[in-house]
This record gives C-alpha cells, sequence and structure tokens, in this order.
C-alpha cells in the first residue's frame, strides 16, 4: 500500500478494510524512526505494503508482495542466487533487503508471516543503509507485542494444493510488558507447475520490556525453513519464451532448494526526554543453504550440445540439456547499530537530528560443485523441448572449489531535518562508509589458495527540500547517491578486486497531496538516476574489467492509496521507465553497445487493488496488474533481442464476518487463467530461462481469532 496508509492488523477487528489508518506499531520501521517526517513530508517516493494487505490478497511470499509496488520487477538465478531477487527501477536489488533496518542480504524465500509492513523506499539511499539501493530497498518490519492480549489463527487451502497455517499470540505480562509468538507452517505447489514443491515452517518469539515507558527492551527471534523443489523455469527460443505447455519441466525431480535462517535482534531505546532518545539494535543471522539446481541450457556443438536453436528450427528438433551450477554453504551477519535522535530549535529552525554508527561483520562459506556441463552438454542425456523428462537421474556431485569472504563495514552518518516555519522542511545528510571485504578461493583438486582483498571508503550525501504549501500537500526535490564495491556480493574475482565502487546519483521532483480529509494520498514524482562507472570489459584487454560503462533511468511514478469515505478503499501505482546501458561486453574482440535497453526492466507498469465494503461483514476486492515487455538481453551489434511479453492478470477476493471472531474469505489468484512469465535470467542464447507464472488458483481462508 503506497506511502501513508497502514492498517490495523488486530485480529478481533470488525472489518478487514485495507486502509484503517493507524500508527505502526512494527518492531523498527524506518518511517518514523531513521526518516523523522509523515509520509507526506517524506521527500522520496515511499511504499509501504501493511500486514491486511497481504492478508486480504492471500499472499504467501515477499516477492509476491511487491507486485503492489509499481517499479519492480523479478529475476530468475541459479546456484548460490537463488531465494528472492528484484529489480526496483531496473537496477538490481538483490543485496537491498533489511528486516527492520537491519541489512538481511541473504539467500532465501521470504515469507511475511510475520511482518506488520513492507517498506519500499525509491531511489539511493546510502544515507541510511550504506552500500546498494540504486534503484531503492525493502525494509521487512517484523511484528512486536503489544499491551492488549489476542489470538489469531488462520487457516488456507488452494487449488495449487496448499495447506497453509499461521498462529499469532500476544500475551501481556504486565503493565508494560508482552510477548508474541508467531507461527507458520505450509506445504503447496505452484499450479500449473506439477513438479514445483514447497515445505516452509518459521516461528518467530518476541518479547518487549518497558512499553511506553522511557526505557524499552525488545528480543526478538526468527527461524525460517525451506525445503522446496524449485522452478527452474522455460527456456527462450527465437526471442521469446519456447511456446511449450506451461506445465513443461527441465529440471529434474531431484533438485533441491534447502535453507535455514535464524535472526535473533534485541534492541533497547531510551529516551532521556521527549526531545532526546537514544537505540541500540544487535541483530546476529545465519543463513544455511543447499542447492541443486539443474537449469535448461541448449549449450555448445563442441561440448556435445545441440547449441542455441537457430530461427525457426522446428520445436520438435530442439533438444535441451541441464546445466547444474549446485551449491552450498552458509552465511553470517553480525550488527550492532547505535542511534541517537535529538530535537532543538536554533532561532526559527526546528531541527530534528538523527545521527549514528553502524559496525557490521558479515562472512560467507560457499561450496561450488562440479558441473561438468561446459565440459559434456550431454553429461545428463539430453531431453526433448517439447516433452521434457524430469525424472532423469542426476549423477553425483562432489564440491570442486570452496570459497570463503569476510567482510567488514564501519560507517558513521548524521541527518538534519529543519523544519523552517511551517512551511519549508531542509533536509541534509551524509553518511561515510568503509567496507573491507577479504576473499579466499580454493580449489579441491589442486589446493591452490586464491586471496584477494579490496576496501572502499566512500562519503554519500543526500540533500532535500520540501515545500508544504497547506497541511495537505507537499512538494519536494531531493538528491541522493549510491554505490556498489566490488565485493558487494560478498565475492571477489582477479578482474574486480582491484576496482573502486560502481556510483550512482538521482534527482527526483515530486508531490503528495491528501484528499477526502486525508483519507487518500495521490503522489505523483519524475526521476532521473545516472551511472557513469559501471563495470564492463576492458576495451584494450578483454580480461580485464573497467570502470567505463553508462547506465541511465528516468521516469515517472503516480500513486493513489486510502479510502474514499467508508467503504471503498483503494491502491494503484504506475510508473514509466527509461532505461538504457552502454558499454563493453564479450571476449576479445570486445563488442561495444550504446544506448540498449536494461535488462528485465518494463517501461509501464501498473498495479491497481481495490474493495469495497457491501454490508458491515461482507467485503469484496478486485485488482491486477499490467507489466510492460521486458528484453531479456543486452542487444549488441549481430545479436537479436529477446524479451518476455507483456502481460495482465487480474485477481478477486470476497470475504465475510460471520461474528466478532470467525471471518471466511475467498481468493481468485490470475482469476483468467493468464499464461504470462515472471522471473527472468539471461546469460546468452543458449543459457537463460524465464518462469511463468502460476495459472489460476483458487485459496479458500478460514481465520479465527479468540
Amino acid at each position: 500500500m503506497t506511502d501513508q496508509t497502514v492498517t490495523n492488523d488486530h485480529p478481533d477487528a470488525a472489518s478487514s478494510t485495507s486502509v484503517s489508518q493507524v500508527v505502526v506499531t512494527g518492531l523498527r520501521p524506518l518511517l518514523g524512526d531513521k526518516i523523522p517526517l509523515t509520509v507526506q513530508d517524506t521527500p522520496q517516493s515511499v511504499n509501504v505494503v501493511p500486514e491486511q494487505l497481504i492478508k486480504d490478497q492471500a499472499v504467501t511470499r515477499l516477492e509476491d508482495a511487491l507486485k503492489n509496488v509499481p517499479g519492480v520487477t523479478l529475476n530468475a538465478g541459479e546456484g548460490a542466487a537463488r531465494g528472492d531477487t528484484i529489480n526496483i527501477r531496473g537496477f538490481s536489488a538483490f543485496n537491498d533487503f533489511f528486516l527492520d533496518g537491519i541489512r538481511d542480504a541473504a539467500i532465501y524465500v521470504r515469507d511475511p508471516f510475520n511482518l506488520e509492513s513492507i517498506e519500499v523506499l525509491k531511489g539511493p539511499s546510502a544515507t541510511l543503509f550504506g552500500r546498494g539501493s540504486t534503484g531503492g530497498a525493502v525494509n521487512q518490519v517484523s511484528k512486536a507485542p503489544q499491551l492488549e492480549a489476542f489470538r489469531s489463527l488462520a487457516a488456507d487451502v488452494g487449488t495449487n494444493d496448499e495447506y497453509r497455517g499461521t498462529l499469532d499470540i500476544d500475551q501481556p505480562i504486565g503493565p508494560a510488558a508482552a510477548l508474541r509468538l508467531n507461527i507458520m507452517g505450509e506445504s503447496s505447489g505452484v499450479a500449473d507447475r506439477d513438479y514445483v514443491k514447497n515445505h516452509h515452517w518459521g516461528v518467530a518469539p518476541e518479547a518487549s520490556f518497558g512499553i511506553g515507558e522511557p526505557t524499552t527492551l525488545t528480543l526478538a527471534y526468527l527461524h525460517l525453513s525451506e525445503d522446496d523443489r524449485p522452478d527452474v523455469g522455460i527456456p527462450f527460443v527465437d526471442g521469446a519464451p519456447a511456446r511449450v505447455r506451461r506445465s513443461n519441466d527441465y529440471g529434474l525431480t531431484s533438485d533441491h532448494a534447502i535453507s535455514t535462517v535464524d535472526v535473533g535482534t534485541a534492541r533497547i531505546k531510551h529516551d532521556f526526554s521527549s526531545n532526546l532518545s537514544i537505540a541500540d539494535t544487535l541483530r546476529y543471522a545465519t543463513y544455511e543453504f543447499n542447492y541443486r539446481f539443474d537449469a535448461p541450457n541448449f549449450g555448445s556443438v563442441a561440448d556435445d550440445g545441440q547449441g542455441a536453436p537457430a530461427p525457426g528450427e522446428p520445436l520438435s528438433a530442439i533438444l535441451v540439456g541441464r546445466d547444474s551450477p549446485s551449491s552450498s554453504g552458509v552465511q553470517t551477519n553480525l550488527t550492532d547499530q547505535l542511534d541517537l535522535t535529538a530535537r532543538l530549535d536554533t532561532g526559527f529552525i526546528h531541527h530534528t537530528l538523527v545521527t549514528g554508527i553502524e559496525l557490521a561483520r558479515q562472512t560467507n562459506h560457499l561450496d561450488s560443485y562440479n558441473n561438468p556441463f561446459d565440459r559434456n552438454n550431454n553429461w545428463i542425456p539430453e531431453t526433448p523441448l517439447l516433452n521434457p523428462d524430469p525424472t532423469q537421474v542426476h549423477p553425483d556431485e562432489a564440491v570442486t572449489k570452496r570459497q570463503v569472504t569476510d567482510a567488514n563495514t564501519e560507517a558513521g552518518y548524521v541527518t538534519d531535518t529543519m523544519a523552517i516555519g511551517r512551511y519549508v522542511d531542509l533536509i541534509a545528510g551524509v553518511r561515510v562508509d568503509r567496507f573491507a571485504a577479504d576473499y579466499t578461493q580454493t580449489p579441491v583438486s589442486s589446493g591452490a589458495v586464491l586471496n584477494l582483498s579490496h576496501t572502499d571508503v566512500v562519503a554519500s550525501p543526500r540533500a532535500a527540500l520540501v515545500v508544504k504549501p497547506t497541511r495537505w500537500e507537499s512538494v519536494y526535490f531531493s538528491y541522493g547517491t549510491s554505490f556498489d564495491p566490488s565485493a558487494e556480493a560478498l565475492t571477489l574475482t582477479t578482474r574486480t578486486a582491484n576496482l573502486g565502487p560502481v556510483k550512482a546519483n538521482t534527482y527526483e521532483v515530486g508531490s503528495k497531496t491528501s484528499l477526502f480529509g486525508g483519507g487518500l494520498l495521490v503522489t505523483g514524482a519524475l526521476f532521473h538516476t545516472e551511472v557513469d562507472n559501471a563495470q564492463v570489459n576492458d576495451p584494450e584487454n578483454p580480461t580485464l574489467t573497467v570502470l567505463q560503462g553508462a547506465e541511465t533511468v528516468q521516469g515517472l511514478e503516480l500513486g493513489a492509496t486510502g479510502h474514499i469515505g467508508d467503504k471503498f478503499s483503494v491502491v494503484a501505482g504506475y510508473t514509466y521507465l527509461d532505461g538504457k546501458t552502454s558499454g563493453d561486453a564479450g571476449t576479445a574482440p570486445v563488442v561495444r553497445y550504446s544506448d540498449v535497453l536494461i535488462p528485465n526492466l518494463a517501461r509501464n507498469a501498473v498495479n491497481l487493488w481495490a474493495e469495497y465494503r457491501i454490508t458491515k461483514p461482507w467485503e469484496v476486492g478486485f485488482g491486477g496488474n499490467y507489466l510492460d515487455r521486458r528484453i531479456g538481453n543486452i542487444v549488441t551489434p549481430g545479436t537479436t533481442a529477446t524479451f518476455a511479453p507483456s502481460y495482465v492478470v487480474w485477481n478477486a477476493m470476497t470475504s465475510y464476518r460471520l461474528n466478532e471472531r470467525l471471518k471466511v474469505q475467498l481468493n481468485a489468484i490470475n482469476l483468467f487463467d493468464k499464461l504470462y512469465y515472471d522471473n527472468i535470467y539471461y546469460t546468452s542464447a543458449s543459457e537463460n530461462h524465464v518462469i511463468p507464472g502460476a495459472g489460476r488458483t483458487i485459496k479458500f481462508t478460514v481465520q479465527a481469532s479468540f
């Protein structure tokens, strides 16, 4: 749900109207914490997806919840790049996930069972987050204990073989302390993707002491377990997804995606007065994963493969090989953030000063398994494109390479929000990061150790001006920066170890207006993001990488979120993105490309969700998503453009509250059974895949409070 609207998630609420305005009470929302302004006055595009909207849409994955946010597209991955991988405004945000304001960059599928809301901040936000966040960042806000007892149980069944249950319990244990427990378990498939299976469970206990008092301590823990049979998608053929049945599966039934996430958080906050407070957040997290992955790949004729199909080649003649970039490992994150917030006056200017330090240590231990595909495309017998056999035997794989990365971050930041009278706010801030990474790679066969290291020290400024002609309107101009170090993804190569960070600048001008007595927020923004030192191949020596590429995305974003009257609510957004990239590609001879489309960027995107309360207990919802076609590859001279086609998918919901404690809900997802394609992965005409969206899915939910 865009901008200011958050919802009442109290399970005893008499109505599920998704725009009831209350104060966010999650563990650590950035809105109101690091950004000390109302959302209407925040000088950048911000989207908030609240828990009630997630429930009303029967969403069980973070990526699906983000379809309520315009400008987001989904990537597919392989090997160690699975889990949630998205683009925001055309730029990869794989490492730009945060949980309660702390980096959550890891490999897993996120489930919103323990989330109060999801905040998406568009544009570079290095003063808030440090490295990354060129297109934006996603902050997940965990549920927090409350001083009101409730119990909420939900059970889902779906035509995708889904059986899912969630339990939310809140119990005060004194006048200023409470416990909260969220539990989730799920077994499900994907409609018309017969071999894809999901088995998830999670538990999230939390305890808060001193709620509403000057000193508050919150202890939280999250465990999430995933044991899936992943979707490896459908290959591109002749410039588009292969014209095959949606149910065709080119992986193997022995494939698996296993992950275990454990996150422990301690947060203490003390208010010295209404004008001075200090907070410290300590987090330790481990992310274990084990992926066996067999993806469609045509390979090369020289290595016993067919090679990329020729244009017009009969589909019945095409064979598909299995590429197996499998991996396992564990990542750890240890982070401490100390924040001081002070409010003071200097003459007629009122200052809200947010300053702090961040210390973090991340480690990544990655094992890569033997993948014979590059030497023998037929190591698993190739399978017909029109009739693939996912039951073929996957030969045993051994670990061939071990990689270890240790990365340390030390950062200090300060932001001053200056209210110059009632009509003008001026925001200025800067963050200085030191990011140092040490990388070791050891092939098992030779034992030869490769050691690489790199350190970046980067200052990231931010400035913005907000003009508020009335209490219902704001107009703003903002400037922000971001940087992506060469070890951003916790890995280095001999080509990148000596490179400095890739930097971006964004300029945004926009307006936000509240209508209908503050019930509906209407937003609009124009923005321009530019990167002038992207990583590309050296035109003089293709074995080297240099910072000579360019990427530019400019566009328009519109949004309307809130309620009109007591019965109607809406979440709507539109983005227009014009994105181009220039650089050098390939090995010798180097091929130059200029002003070509950025892969997986949708020029036009629309999201819409509307709900209407017919009677007090009966509510209906309807909406959909439109995504323009997206190019899969960077088009260089001599190559052919490959596109995932545009699509419109419609969804519907109806719910009925039988009494104060019992509600039933019916959801139809992909109501008209549209064949469409979401997540894209493309490295060459031979190595690529795109994941089809699920077919029509009907879900029935019973929600009970007690």
